[in-house]
């Protein structure tokens, strides 16, 4: 996956195989420019049909539909909240 600058607010997220980092540093798939965001904070995992979000020890937390998670299965229309940036997953048809 190309790297996403995002200086605004995402509104969706529509998952690819693979891995998919978040986080307010330049290195990861999808910079999120918000203070209360990590350097390295959220990975994103899909294999198959099975999409996850793992927790990399942020500050602030990552939660998914309102409840702090460390590992998260992710579903279609999960609605993902990292600092203020809420992004709603979209999962592609099979």
């Amino acid at each position: 996956m190309k790297r996403i600058d995002m200086t605004n607010n995402i509104e969706e997220l529509t998952l690819i195989q693979g891995e998919i980092t978040l986080g307010r540093s330049d290195e990861n798939n999808i910079t999120l420019r918000d203070h209360q965001v990590s350097q390295v904070h959220a990975k994103i995992t899909t294999l198959f049909n099975a999409s996850y979000i793992e927790d990399l020890d942020s500050t602030n937390g990552t939660f998914v539909n309102g409840k702090r998670i460390k590992k998260h299965t992710l579903h279609d229309g999960d609605k993902l909240l990292i600092g203020e940036q809420l992004i709603t997953i979209i999962k592609p048809q099979t």
